[in-house]
């Protein structure tokens, strides 16, 4: 997962006082991604160049882990990408007049950033030790799915579809695909050849369900009205938790600093400047320009960009298997993002 925004859009409330020009004008032309707040009709270059920054960027951050995990333990790697992506992040919004987040807002982002970014972001660059980074961002493109479900228990949830209903079926049959064997035979306690390694897999299932559980409750907690902002709280907020955690497990004491190879440094200094600043800014700017719909096309396109990269780059192996299982797990995730009739009517 690069760092995505549990909720990026506005939350859509009156807001009460005066006015704040400058932390709305911030939320269009933050890092330089546009140059005035976002039209009804952006250029078509922009778009492209968005779209390109959400499907290519955050598709190859999965790659990008496991260079930087290859000298650097994830978990410390984490905590000193999510405090550098923060700290410039927040930054750049009080430089852009973005007003400072009030005392309440920290709880929004402690929540935020411990589901996304501690259990979501770390579990799956803990993970990659343990799987190739295709087959991970396969398993986290079941996110969608799981939001899904977990929408519908919170208050005034909307209960699935029957299309929905058949996308989570058909994204559970294809972790099953890639989980093979293996899986199988350590529920029964023996050991088989085959499939995903399942202490591997659970980890990235545990963390696209914490990642969805951010993303249903970040609608109920307090947070900075200015979404960049928020981002800013959260990942500094997951970056301290996992700075606690990593010295007080040893983690970060027994990181040798000398160690650490010029390729993981550029691992690094690559998911904080593309995979959480450019691509969620782009991810932002895009929601407020074309139907979220569209925008959420990246569940079903990061897989495929991070499959290839994997298999070109990396020297991962892509077997039948893992190909059977993209194509079940994708198919389920589009039956679940693709608007219904109703909604391309409302959007029309």
């Amino acid at each position: 997962m690069g760092t995505r925004a549990s909720s990026p859009r506005t939350p859509h409330r009156r807001s009460r006082g005066k006015a704040q020009p400058a932390t709305r004008r911030c939320d269009a032309c933050l890092i330089g991604l546009v140059s005035s707040p976002a039209a009804a009709r952006p250029p078509r270059l922009l778009l492209v160049a968005a779209f390109a920054a959400v499907y290519l960027v955050w598709g190859s951050t999965y790659f990008g882990i496991a260079i930087a995990i290859e000298t650097i333990p994830p978990f410390p790697m984490v905590a000193l990408r999510q405090l550098a992506a923060g700290v410039l992040l927040y930054v750049l919004c009080r430089a852009r007049g973005v007003q400072p987040p009030a005392p309440v807002h920290w709880k929004g982002a402690i929540v935020g950033g411990v589901l996304l970014l501690v259990l979501g972001n770390g579990l799956v660059s803990w993970a990659e030790q343990r799987i190739a980074s295709g087959v991970a961002s396969l398993v986290v493109a079941t996110t969608p799915l799981w939001i899904v479900l977990l929408a519908a228990r919170v208050p005034g949830g909307e209960r699935p579809g029957r299309r929905a209903l058949a996308g989570l079926a058909l994204g559970l049959a294809g972790l099953l695909v890639l989980a093979g064997p293996a899986a199988l035979a350590a529920w029964r306690g023996a050991r088989a050849s085959g499939g995903a390694d399942p202490v591997g897999l659970a980890a990235l299932v545990a963390a696209t369900i914490a990642w969805a559980a951010g993303t249903v409750l970040g609608r109920f907690v307090p947070r900075h009205e200015n979404a960049f902002m928020a981002s800013a709280q959260q990942m500094l907020a997951a970056g301290l938790i996992l700075l606690v955690v990593t010295t007080l497990t040893g983690d970060l004491g027994a990181l040798d600093w000398g160690a650490v190879s010029a390729r993981s440094w550029l691992a690094l200094a690559y998911l904080v400047g593309c995979g959480s600043l450019l691509g969620f800014s782009a991810y932002v700017w895009l929601l407020r320009v074309v139907p979220p719909s569209l925008v959420a096309t990246y569940a079903y396109v990061n897989p495929v960009v991070a499959l290839a990269l994997g298999g070109l780059a990396g020297g991962e192996v892509l077997d039948a298997r893992t190909l059977l299982s993209a194509a079940v797990t994708l198919a389920g995730v589009v039956l679940v993002v693709l608007p219904g009739p109703r909604e391309r009517r409302a959007t029309r």
